[in-house]
């Protein structure tokens, strides 16, 4: 408001054709890290309450990008946790500690995400999955010991720091170490394989500078012609939760060496105490948005009913958009509200007639189903021993998701059933609706994934996210298979507790 913008900008903008534009900075820990660009053919001055509204949802959008990456961090690191408690399980199980690594390199390389691993130790060299020779380590490890005294070092360009390990960037381009001791040299080490990258940017992205009249003027790109970069010898990155988990190894490692299981037990409370920290935050950030969402739908309200004659029949849809907008954001922080809470609750765990809940839910889908063709196919389903409040959320939010995901068959099936395997009982939900691409799998229990548009088929995405969080929290899983416009089956398990009580 009180500076002109650049002159390379309004020459940008002529050359679009555009004669207005609004910008707002989303920020990430006080760093940008994405831009709103508005654009208009015409001169347009936005008001100042529409400039606050944007800048404000930018505000809760920052909110929740943090509180989504926190939570997806912290579920990292409770995964990582449990591979390292087995390491060091396997660790305390051996006389020479080395060898509860070695015997297990699997989990050791899921420790860190990694494709090999090597443990040096004086005159020992041990090689584990995908590695630079035994030389190459060993030639990698004198320069750790001489250059980096660090207890750790993490980078994901290793030929930037060490020439030398260009040669070998298929196999160890990404280097991620700990030193367990200074007094004997001892490292331990995982790799990570060359991942060759094509960045395609609109453009050169190199800013051509012109002299005009004397002067160097920065000026537009005159071609936005695709413009490839090839980015070589550098592997995927490290994140903070993988150098996390091998810095606790590191320690829980010289804790044994050192015979301090004070240490190890210091670090377990620690975890908690950070967990129990990253859930308060979601919690706040959840219960402090509701506040304004409220007086957005309240003010909104006052305006349509006090201004009504005032107002055009824009004007009137205008207020309608903002408060159904208001009351979708709102029911969004309640969502993520309530997956805060279910990391938090302690379980109350019973015998559950799960055929007698998929009944007691599917007369509560009534009114979802409404006149539409259902059929429900419903197999044996063996009891459990859970929380049954928070089983039936899991029962409730496939069923729910059935349903509604087949709402554009002319006939629906459903089917309900379970198998036992592998000393858990497999329940699973499986429909002939609209499925899904399994290229996404991956993002089908995150927390505000969705696979579809809302326009199609509303929802928060919050739904299947709370599916795992539950199932996980009673020692199951969750997973899912579908093919695309062909149905969907989701899965989840639950220890078996044939004759239990």
């Amino acid at each position: 408001m009180l500076r002109s913008v650049s002159p390379v900008h309004l020459e940008y903008m002529r050359n679009m054709g555009t004669f207005a534009s609004m910008s707002i900075s989303i920020l990430r820990e006080g760093a940008l890290w994405g831009l709103i660009s508005c654009h208009n053919r015409d001169p347009r001055r936005v008001p100042l309450q529409v400039r606050n509204a944007c800048d404000f949802l930018t505000q809760i959008f920052s909110l929740q990008l943090e509180a989504r990456e926190n939570t997806i961090l912290a579920e990292k690191r409770i995964r990582l946790r449990s591979v390292q408690a087995r390491l060091l399980a396997h660790m305390a199980a051996e006389d020479y500690f080395i060898d509860g690594l070695v015997q297990h390199p699997a989990e050791l390389m899921l420790l860190a995400g990694a494709e090999g691993a090597a443990i040096v130790s004086g005159e020992h060299c041990w090689r584990l999955g995908h590695t630079p020779s035994e030389e190459e380590v060993r030639d990698l490890f004198a320069w750790l010991s001489t250059h980096h005294e660090e207890d750790v070092f993490a980078t994901d360009a290793l030929s930037d720091h060490f020439a030398e390990a260009a040669d070998y960037a298929d196999k160890a381009s990404g280097l991620l170490a700990i030193s367990i001791s200074k007094m004997h040299a001892s490292y331990v080490l995982w790799f990570r394989p060359e991942v060759v990258q094509t960045v395609k940017w609109g453009g050169d992205p190199n800013k051509p500078v012109q002299e005009v009249a004397g002067v160097q003027r920065l000026h537009p790109r005159r071609s936005f012609e695709i413009w490839k970069e090839t980015v070589r010898c550098r592997s995927l990155p490290w994140d903070a939760s993988e150098i996390e988990a091998v810095k606790e190894l590191r320690n829980a490692v010289v804790g044994i060496v050192l015979r301090r299981a004070e240490e190890l037990a210091s670090l377990t409370d620690e975890l908690k105490r950070s967990n129990k920290e990253l859930e308060a935050f979601s919690y706040s950030v959840s219960h402090d948005l509701r506040a304004p969402f409220r007086h957005i739908v309240g003010y909104s309200e006052l305006l349509k009913k006090q201004e009504a004659d005032k107002l055009s029949e824009r004007g009137h849809r205008y207020v309608d958009t903002i408060i159904e907008s208001a009351y979708t954001a709102g029911t969004l922080v309640d969502n993520l509200l309530s997956f805060s809470q279910m990391g938090r609750t302690a379980l109350k765990p019973r015998r559950i007639d799960m055929r007698q809940m998929v009944d007691e839910v599917r007369q509560r889908l009534a009114m979802e189903v409404g006149d539409r063709r259902v059929s429900w196919q419903i197999g044996h389903l063996p009891a459990a021993v859970a929380d049954p409040i928070m089983i039936r959320l899991v029962i409730e939010n496939l069923l729910s998701n059935a349903v509604k995901y087949t709402r554009p068959r002319e006939q629906a099936r459903i089917e309900i059933g379970a198998t036992r395997e592998n000393g858990e009982v497999v329940f699973f939900v499986r429909d002939n609706g609209v499925g899904f691409d399994m290229t996404y799998v991956g993002k089908l229990f995150g927390v505000f994934q969705r696979l579809h548009r809302i326009e199609e088929f509303e929802g928060t995405g919050i739904g299947l996210a709370n599916v795992r969080r539950i199932v996980e929290r009673h020692g199951g899983r969750a997973w899912a298979e579908g093919v695309l416009d062909k149905g969907a089956t989701f899965y989840f398990s639950l220890p078996d507790i044939e004759g239990a009580a």
